[in-house]
């Protein structure tokens, strides 16, 4: 029998294949190294590219890391998050994203050490990313504002809270025990914190 014939890819495929490598790379770097200690050729060597092209696709190191931020972003919203926060209350929907934010650095830990060291570089000298990381920290607390309120619209929640105020309250929490956990794997099991943050949460609401 004859090979079957192998579809060529357009340049739309490879430049999209090309992109996915480069931003995978670049996570594995920051993780391991942050932003500021990266070249672009580091970068290109990783993906098995020249550092010409991680310029080309994205124009500069901060065109990068915007790439980066926003991939880890969409992946965690779109591939996580989803269906988890369409429940019948508002509720269910907040302990649903909790338990997966806390199970997607079990998951994910990579990308979400490699976000961490990019906040951190933020708060330090890298000043040029800082407004980059703060869009970012705004759209992870405007999710759980919504889910805040839609709560109160319903009645599950105090109609006296402030959900801008709880949503950065619950990022706080949320953000804090990763940050152990990063540091840390064996200061404590995830899936034992799971339910007394969901009470927590939920009990500052209600």
């Amino acid at each position: 029998m004859s090979e079957p014939i192998r579809k060529r890819r357009t340049q739309e495929e490879r430049k999209a294949e090309s992109e996915r490598q480069i931003i995978g790379a670049a996570i594995k770097i920051f993780a391991r190294q942050g932003y500021l200690r990266t070249t672009l050729n580091e970068v290109g060597e990783e993906a098995g590219y020249t550092g010409g092209l991680v310029s080309h696709r994205f124009g500069s190191k901060a065109g990068l890391l915007k790439a980066v931020i926003t991939n880890i972003g969409t992946r965690f919203i779109n591939d996580q998050i989803g269906e988890a926060l369409e429940t019948d209350t508002a509720q269910e929907a907040l302990c649903n994203y909790i338990a997966i934010y806390l199970k997607e650095v079990t998951v994910r830990e990579g990308h979400l050490r490699a976000l961490y060291v990019i906040m951190g570089e933020a708060l330090g000298g890298a000043e040029d990313i800082r407004k980059d990381v703060a869009e970012f920290n705004e759209r992870a607390r405007d999710r759980i504002a919504t889910i805040i309120k839609r709560g109160i619209g319903a009645d599950e929640f105090r109609s006296d809270i402030d959900p801008r105020a709880a949503a950065v309250l619950i990022m706080g929490m949320l953000r804090g025990v990763v940050m152990q956990y990063l540091f840390d794997h064996k200061a404590f099991n995830t899936e034992k914190i799971v339910p007394l943050l969901q009470r927590t949460a939920l009990g500052g609401l209600k």
